[in-house]
């Protein structure tokens, strides 16, 4: 009996082994099938991956020629004949010149201080008399009031020490005054001072004796001087610091307290070489000029440096030289070409 079991279970090895191990095969064959599906769909993927880094290694590498780029290949500009028209465009020659400019001070008309008394009593006391009053012209050696002493209870005099006008005054009979009271203020007003603010940007340019031309704010009234007093120091509040005239005011028509602007006149003391102001532009933070390139209606800009400048023309201390040619009219124009087409081919690039 046991033999015969024996017999039938190698029977059954013999015959189903085969089969057990075919089915294996085809098991293994179709996961290394499967394995491979999948490695052919990751291919294409693969595929793209790469086809993005070759874009992002083309924008990278336009970048790093836009960063190669100067400036002024950058900002060179072509227009059609149209566009020179309608901007106006007009072409001249860097020259040389003697060019002026003038620097406009704020100020106010005041008293003449070597010119102005404040009255005090000379003891404290009662005051029994006043003879003059506010807006009077009065006399040197005249009569303004009458104080009786404390101390001795006598009276005394005030006279005036100046000729001029009462512009103030502090006091009524009966009143009692101290040696520290201000009675009255007394004010030569033949001449005034001009006392204009100078701040550090022209500092340097404002000396004693320059000729300065002074208007009277909302009026046609003018005169003109030199200066007789630069201060040497900065007002701490005001961080300017004092250029004073004096003018004569024999009409009173120059009050103190009037608004003022002073001009002063400057100018070069030999020719140099200038463009015309509107010729300048700021672009990047760079001083420019636009010149015509060797296309038509080309033009391409220039840094330069500019010295003294006024209404009308700016000198030019480097980027230019006598004779070459330059935008003279529509240079903004230029500037705002180049502005807005970097704006739309690189925005966020700061122009």
């Amino acid at each position: 009996m046991k033999q015969s079991r024996f017999f039938l279970i190698v029977v059954f090895y013999v015959l189903l082994l085969p089969a057990v191990c075919l089915a294996m095969k085809e098991t293994d064959h179709d996961h290394e099938n499967c394995d491979h599906g999948l490695q052919e769909v990751q291919d294409p993927d693969k595929h793209d991956d790469h086809s993005k880094h070759g874009d992002t290694d083309v924008k990278h590498k336009e970048g790093d020629d836009h960063d190669g780029h100067d400036h002024e290949q950058e900002a060179a500009v072509v227009l059609t004949d149209r566009a020179v028209e309608f901007a106006g465009l007009t072409i001249d020659v860097v020259n040389k010149k003697s060019i002026g400019r003038s620097i406009e001070l704020p100020g106010e008309i005041g008293f003449n201080e070597d010119r102005l008394a404040q009255i005090t009593p000379r003891y404290p006391g009662i005051v029994k008399k006043v003879v003059k009053h506010l807006g009077e012209s009065i006399q040197k050696g005249e009569l303004l009031a009458v104080v009786e002493s404390n101390e001795s209870l006598t009276a005394y005099a005030i006279s005036s020490p100046i000729s001029g006008k009462i512009v103030e005054k502090n006091v009524t009979p009966g009143e009692f005054v101290g040696e520290d009271a201000t009675l009255f203020i007394i004010a030569d007003l033949a001449t005034v001072w001009v006392n204009c603010d100078v701040y550090a940007k022209d500092a340097d340019l404002v000396e004693k004796d320059l000729e300065i031309l002074i208007t009277a704010v909302g009026t046609d009234r003018q005169v003109k001087t030199t200066l007789s007093y630069v201060a040497p120091v900065y007002n701490t509040t005001t961080r300017s610091m004092i250029a004073r005239a004096v003018i004569p005011n024999t009409d009173g028509k120059w009050r103190p307290g009037t608004f003022i602007t002073g001009k002063i006149s400057l100018s070069t003391e030999k020719p140099v070489l200038v463009v015309s102001q509107n010729a300048v532009q700021i672009l990047d933070g760079e001083t420019v000029v636009f010149v015509p390139s060797e296309h038509k209606n080309g033009f391409e800009l220039v840094v330069v440096r500019k010295g003294v400048e006024n209404n009308s023309h700016v000198e030019i201390l480097s980027g230019l030289a006598e004779g070459d040619t330059y935008v003279a009219t529509g240079a903004f124009e230029l500037k705002a070409k180049i502005v807005t087409s970097t704006l739309g081919g690189h925005a966020g690039h700061g122009h």
